[in-house]
């Protein structure tokens, strides 16, 4: 009998805004899957849920690339979905854990792809997560949009120019992941007059966490990677 297969978002980076239904699954599911951290090390979501986990749990590290080499990401997603599957059908239950939502700009949805390639009877339950870009507006005590104001979240942009026509159509925007672009979506910020009207959010929930609204001063700096802006026509808190 196959195990059940759980994929668990586990926020933004404060243990404390994991869900319950997270942490009842992370203290009974007994392998947890999780993405290999930089140089081999502890990755972002397991750092965020290791306090939860009983000694018992066995946590096994998945190489999951950042690159966008569409075969290395394809061999990569199917050779994890092998590792989960071989614990799946040996009886036992197993959870990959991801930052954030795990059914958001998240390797979860691919894993679950490959997973349901190999086998379609699997049962699988995904458990939301608090988002970065819900968390960092909560830390800014920002509503995201109003009434019928709509809102746009942007992955990683190739070409920040393609910003140009979001910023004139959209009153509310989440660009993510921006630092290794930032200096360039700044210029456009600027030149299409929403620089003052953002705020610059990184590692939010963590003890690394950093705010800036003035964001000329984050021109020409290395940023870290879990870093977003958000994007207000009507103007963000100083």
């Amino acid at each position: 009998m196959l195990g059940r297969f759980y994929g668990i978002g586990v926020g933004p980076g404060d243990p404390a805004l994991l869900t319950r239904r997270a942490v009842a699954l992370l203290e009974t599911t007994p392998v947890i899957f999780t993405p290999r951290g930089k140089g081999g090390g502890e990755g972002v979501a397991l750092t965020i849920i290791r306090d939860v986990l009983p000694e018992t749990t066995v946590v096994a590290p998945l190489h999951l690339p950042m690159t966008q080499d569409d075969r290395l990401l394809r061999d990569a997603w199917e050779q994890a979905a092998r590792q989960i599957y071989d614990v799946l059908s040996a009886g036992k239950d197993a959870a990959f854990i991801t930052i954030g939502d795990c059914l958001l700009f998240s390797t979860y949805g691919y894993l679950l792809k490959s997973l349901r390639a190999i086998d379609p009877a699997i049962i699988v339950e995904s458990v939301p997560g608090v988002t970065s870009f819900s968390a960092s507006a909560s830390r800014l005590n920002l509503p995201l949009a109003e009434g019928e104001e709509p809102l746009l979240v942007v992955p990683a942009l190739r070409d920040p120019e393609e910003l140009r026509p979001l910023l004139r159509q959209f009153p509310n925007l989440v660009l993510m992941k921006v630092a290794s672009r930032f200096d360039e979506i700044f210029r456009v910020l600027q030149e299409e007059g929403r620089a003052e009207s953002a705020a610059f959010v990184t590692r939010c929930g963590t003890p690394e966490e950093q705010i800036v609204t003035d964001l000329a001063s984050l021109v020409g700096q290395k940023l870290d990677y879990l870093s977003l802006l958000i994007v207000k026509e009507k103007g963000v808190p100083v």
